[in-house]
This record gives structure tokens, C-alpha cells and sequence, in this order.
């Protein structure tokens, strides 16, 4: 199996590692979190901006809420800023910015971020050199980490 199919499969296996889904009503304890410092409520409340759930859509609210939770140390927050970062998503696109944010994230554990830096490091993608060895490692680590989130 490709190493891009097998992070991918371990990735849906593990689904319950990824963040939860966010209703409207979660809006005001989001908000609330958020302007007390709670890096998980500031990356709940940059997701409702970005995904329109509670509020209108607003890139740029969601990025620099987001950008707050990434910045104290939220591991998703650091995946999902590589994103918006790499496609100039309510923020300048900064590809240099979304790679580290991206290895930080990995660096984290963060079940996302592991399988995007290996599929980067299997294809050689710009700013990554092919490095099939590392990529094999860091999907190792995947199903290790996902291993411990199935509880």
C-alpha cells in the first residue's frame, strides 16, 4: 500500500482524534473561552467564523482566532493555520509561515499534521525534499499516536 493510502486509512480509522463538530448553540461558551484565553474555545470560535456555523462566514475573524490558538500551543489551531496559510485563507499566503506551523503541529502528535508532512516528504513537495524513509517514520508515529486516541 502507498504510504499517502496508508496514512490516509489510518487517518479515517482514527477520526475521533480530529476536532468536534460545532453547532450554533456552542457559539456563546465559545466566544466566552475564547475572550478569557482558552486556546481550545479561541480554535472552536475561529472554526465557526471560518465554517459560517452561528455567525456569518468571516476568513479573516476565523484566521486570527485560530492564529490566537495556534500561537498558545493548540495543535489543530497550528494544522488548520498551515491551511489558511498555504491557501491565503483570511490571511497573506505564507508558505514559509505554513510549514512551520505545519512540523509544529506534528511535532504535536497532531494525527493531521502527521499524515500531511509525510504525504509532503513522500512526493517531495515544493519546500519539502522527497524523503520516503521520514515520510514511512512519521506515518509509523501516525498509527501510534491513533492507537492511543481510540480510547
Amino acid at each position: 500500500m502507498r504510504l499517502a493510502a496508508l496514512g490516509l486509512v489510518l487517518l479515517l480509522w482514527g477520526g475521533a482524534a480530529c476536532a468536534r463538530p460545532l453547532e450554533a448553540g456552542d457559539l456563546a461558551a465559545a466566544r466566552a473561552g475564547a475572550m478569557a484565553g482558552d486556546a481550545g474555545a479561541r480554535f472552536d470560535l475561529g472554526r465557526m467564523y471560518r465554517n459560517g456555523i452561528g455567525v456569518a462566514r468571516d476568513s479573516r475573524a476565523a484566521a486570527r482566532w485560530i492564529a490566537l490558538a495556534a500561537e498558545a500551543g493548540h495543535p489543530a489551531a497550528m494544522f488548520t493555520l498551515h491551511n489558511m496559510l498555504t491557501a491565503g485563507e483570511g490571511i497573506g499566503r505564507d508558505e514559509d509561515k505554513a510549514r512551520v506551523w505545519l512540523e509544529r503541529a506534528a511535532a504535536m502528535d497532531d494525527p493531521q499534521a502527521l499524515q500531511q508532512l509525510a504525504q509532503y516528504l513522500q512526493t517531495g513537495a515544493p519546500g519539502y525534499e522527497r524523503d520516503p524513509a521520514r515520510a514511512a517514520e512519521l506515518l509509523a508515529q501516525l498509527a501510534h499516536t491513533l492507537s492511543h486516541h481510540a480510547d
